[in-house]
């Protein structure tokens, strides 16, 4: 009722009416739309905004339309096409639209907008009140300022005309005349000129304040009408502001009658969607048992291959571990054989240490004996000077004993045989020592060059045999690199059949009892090699006959294996095309439920925003509401033809579908054919297994031949060091006959020279054989050194 007499600024616009006279135009009709002032300066951006909302709208009506198609492919594809029909028919779509009255726009009819805006208003209208009183309250005060203003000049006035009517008679008398008056109560001239120039003075000064006084009155005039002015249009805003208060109070009722339009729709929008949720769980009950029938058919393939996986992992299981066996006995074989021969190299590394020992000795002892030598060299030379000294003597004292003379010269003679006789020893131990030392030379070159020969035969070998063993070591890690893989399979496959024997307990049970049989069989065959290694001489070839039997049922189970792995990866692919293809289907409805849902809700939102703006705006933009009509008819007429399309559609999705199933079928003849080629490098693998083992053998033998080769040049190398020993005794006995023949031969200074020469060459062939016993140490070391890091490697990669 509120609302029908004015709302509630009613009695606020009627106290504005009876307290000014000013407002006294005609208002307007009750239902004419007046326009407040904000709202003409925001028109501009309220045009953009209905042309975004058109565009918007636009949009809306084409993703309807899509999604519209998008369900009709749905209630075709699932029997449904009547309520189709019923959805798209846009005779009962104008049907519902027509009953339901334009409503107006959203925001008109929501608190968050509308409470702020009549907050908004109320202290604006507030606010304009104080203002008013405020000038009021002014404007009082003005005028009582100008009043007092009036009676301060009316005031002046009549003094000034006091005072100019005194000076008037005074200029009318004399200066002589007795008039008692204001001007000429006996004073003289000089006061007379002075009261009247102060006169002066004071009527200019206020005359100046006169007209100060009429200028502010006059500003005051103009600022009072301003004011009064400034009243009247914020009154005139008032009353527009009450008015539009009024017709909102009128639209809130139509937007409540138009909420019960709302509610109708949402009641048939919810009518759909129970319909719609009825067709999803009818499709959901298909999908359930199409998932039941898929699963019984995995079950089925499970079983299937549980059981093809039980047979062949028992079968590979058993082979694996007869050749896991073989290969570490041999290999085991081999480590033995190389600690073998690296004990046999630490014994020779002892041996050369006492040799080493030895020879160091003998250093020392060649040492002692070079200082013994160089003392007697010191001893020969104090007596060759006390002989000169005792020469000198002589030719002294020879006047004085002629009578000694001829014992003298005979003492001289013997002196001279004695030098003779010891030139005589000293060229025949030349002689001999020369030929001592040229034939321990030849001796010494022939045996280095022997040496040499020999060791860089044997390092020739060393290397070459070396480098055999390079290579059996990398098939034998090639070889255990792809026993590891067959292991791993081996685990991957056993891990595999732990997963899928979780639903088949008691074909587990069944494979456990296999599984202990095929154990204990294969305990028997372990004794029974046991005793074929005993006997490994006379039954080799039948072990031979036997491997490659084993070989080719290992080669045969692995194509067994792998074609039903094949198998069972194409039935495992084939159940995630269906899994997804149904994961789709499900994506798909449950997307086009909720893509239903929101643009039923998109288009009632958008219906009710274009009718609320339309009633809103009907005046203004009727021409654009008839275009939309004329659209939303093109846009039904559309969709009739986009009908005709889903059918063509349909028919091409068909064709579609048979030319997949016919590259489908391409498809499995080329896997077909692949799996063919699969077969053939399967095969290919075989044999190049059976030719690595052929050369595994081949370098079992040749290791045999380079260990016995090995030990030969050991062999070589124990005789070498006997020759070398004896090449140092023989260097120790001329060492100690040069040492006889040094001390027989202590008073000659000559033998000093040759004693020197000797002791050179002594240390020179010291320092050969030390070279000699480095470079034989070192062609020792070598092949030592190789065969520890071999072993290393081998026992690092065991």
């Amino acid at each position: 009722m509120q609302a029908l007499h004015g709302g509630p600024q009613d009695e606020r616009s009627k106290r504005l009416l009876q307290r000014t006279d000013i407002f006294d135009r005609p208002l307007p009709k009750e239902r004419d739309i007046v326009v407040p002032v904000d709202f003409r300066v925001q028109e501009d951006a309220y045009q953009e905004k209905l042309a975004a909302q058109t565009d918007e709208l636009a949009f809306l009506k084409k993703y309807v339309e899509r999604i519209l198609n998008q369900l009709r492919r749905v209630l075709v594809k699932h029997n449904e096409l009547e309520q189709l029909q019923q959805l798209c028919d846009p005779v009962a779509l104008q049907a519902d639209d027509e009953p339901a009255p334009s409503p107006s726009p959203p925001w008109f009819t929501s608190k968050e907008y509308m409470s702020p805006l009549f907050i908004a208003y109320e202290s604006r209208i507030k606010d304009l009140e104080a203002n008013c009183e405020k000038h009021k309250r002014d404007l009082e005060a003005f005028v009582g300022q100008a009043d007092a203003m009036a009676k301060e000049n009316e005031r002046l006035h009549h003094e000034l005309s006091v005072a100019l009517d005194k000076l008037v008679l005074q200029s009318e008398t004399t200066h002589g005349g007795l008039v008692s008056d204001f001007f000429s109560d006996k004073r003289p001239d000089t006061q007379v000129h002075e009261q009247l120039t102060d006169m002066n003075e004071r009527i200019e000064s206020l005359m100046a304040e006169n007209g100060n006084l009429v200028e502010q009155l006059s500003l005051q005039e103009t600022e009072l009408d301003e004011c009064r002015r400034d009243v009247h249009d914020r009154d005139a805003q008032l009353l527009v502001m009450s008015q539009n208060f009024n017709q909102a109070t009128l639209a809130i009722q139509e937007l409540r009658d138009t909420g019960e339009h709302l509610k109708a729709d949402k009641q048939r929008a919810e009518a759909q969607v129970q319909q719609f949720a009825a067709t999803i769980a009818q499709l959901e009950t298909q999908k359930e048992s199409i998932l039941q029938h898929v699963q019984s058919h995995k079950d089925a393939v499970t079983k299937y291959e549980v059981q093809e996986y039980e047979h062949r992992l028992a079968q590979i299981k058993l082979a694996n571990e007869q050749k896991q066996a073989l290969v570490t006995k041999r290999y085991q074989g081999v480590c033995d054989r190389l600690r073998e021969l690296t004990s046999a190299l630490d014994t020779k590394d002892q041996q050369l240490d006492g040799l080493q020992e030895l020879h160091r000795a003998t250093v020392t002892e060649l040492d002692v004996v070079k200082g013994d030598c160089e003392g007697m060299l010191k001893v020969l030379q104090s007596m060759e000077k006390q002989l000169n000294e005792y020469a000198a003597r002589e030719e002294a004292v020879t006047e004085l004993e002629r009578a000694s003379q001829e014992r003298a010269q005979a003492a001289m003679l013997e002196r001279d045989q004695a030098r003779t006789k010891e030139a005589q020893s000293r060229r025949e131990i030349a002689r001999l020592t020369e030929q001592k030392r040229v034939a321990t030379a030849d001796a010494l070159r022939a045996q280095d060059d022997a040496l040499d020969k020999l060791r860089r035969k044997l390092d020739s070998e060393v290397t070459y045999r070396s480098e055999e063993l390079k290579h059996a070591q990398a098939t034998l890690v090639t070889l255990k690199m792809q026993l590891e893989n067959a292991m791993r399979l081996h685990v991957d496959a056993e891990k595999n059949l732990r997963e899928l024997t979780v639903q088949g307990e008691a074909r587990i049970a069944a494979f456990q009892d296999k599984f202990e049989h095929m154990a204990t069989r294969a305990a028997a065959a372990e004794l029974a090699r046991d005793e074929a290694q005993a006997k490994e001489a006379q039954i080799a070839a039948l072990l031979a006959v036997k491997e490659a039997d084993l070989e080719r049922a290992l080669g045969d189970m692995q194509d067994k294996w792998k074609l039903e792995k094949e198998q069972r990866s194409g039935l495992e692919r084939e159940l995630e095309v269906r899994r997804a293809e149904l994961r789709e289907a499900h994506e798909a409805g449950v997307a086009k439920e909720k893509a239903v849902t929101s643009l039923t809700k998109e288009l009632q939102d958008a219906r009710g925003e274009a009718q609320a703006k339309h009633k809103y705006q009907l005046d203004m933009y009727a021409q654009q509401v008839r275009e939309l009509k004329s659209r939303l008819e093109q846009a039904e007429t559309e969709l009739m033809k986009a009908k005709h399309e889903v059918t063509k559609v349909e028919h091409m999705m068909r064709m579609d579908h048979q030319r997949m199933e016919a590259r489908f079928k391409g498809e499995l003849d080329v896997a077909v054919s692949r799996q063919g080629r699969l077969k053939d490098e399967k095969a290919r693998v075989e044999a190049q297994l059976i030719e690595v083992q052929a050369r595994y053998a081949a370098y079992a033998s040749k290791i045999i031949a380079l260990e016995q080769e090995l030990a030969d040049a050991h062999h070589q190398g124990s005789q070498l060091q006997l020759v070398a020993d004896d090449a140092e005794r023989k260097a120790a006995d001329a060492a100690a006959q040069l040492a006889l023949v040094l001390a027989a031969q202590q008073q000659h200074v000559h033998q000093d020279v040759q004693l020197k020469s000797a002791l050179d060459r002594a240390r020179l062939e010291k320092a050969r054989l030390e070279r000699e016993l480095t470079v034989l140490r070192k062609g020792f070391d070598e092949p030592r050194t190789a065969a520890k890091e071999n072993f290393f490697v081998e026992t690092r990669s065991s």
